[in-house]
């Protein structure tokens, strides 16, 4: 596993970048990077690029997730795009689970258009 967060002044967000296989350990350990970067740069606007992510989070992970990563880093003020190469069934399921649960998420394929909705 192997992740980066950095501020990208232009966009006035963070951007994330995970390799490696994604489970609910290394989600915790990436958050918490994710948390300190976002203090340092009062930032609460995120790009997690997944694209090069194995990801081995089960259907009920993705359900508890929105809930987990409320209490340790994202709050409902955040607005978060997530880009992944290929769609996943798993990851639309999570999307809506957020939305409901009031959070604002979005599913990309392509940075660009994820900035842009930033």
């Amino acid at each position: 596993m192997k992740y980066n967060v950095i501020y990208n002044q232009e966009y006035n967000c963070l951007i994330g970048k995970f390799v490696g296989d994604l489970n609910m350990e290394s989600v915790k350990e990436y958050a918490k990077e994710i948390s300190k970067m976002a203090k340092i740069h009062d930032c609460k606007r995120f790009v997690n690029d997944l694209r090069e992510a194995t990801i081995l989070l089960s259907l009920a992970n993705f359900f508890d997730a929105p809930s987990i990563v409320s209490i340790d880093v994202f709050d409902r003020s955040w607005k978060r795009a997530i880009i992944v190469k290929e769609k996943l069934d798993k990851l639309d399921f999570f999307e809506t689970t957020s939305i409901n649960q009031g959070f604002n998420v979005k599913i990309f394929h392509n940075m660009n258009e994820a900035l842009e909705w930033l």
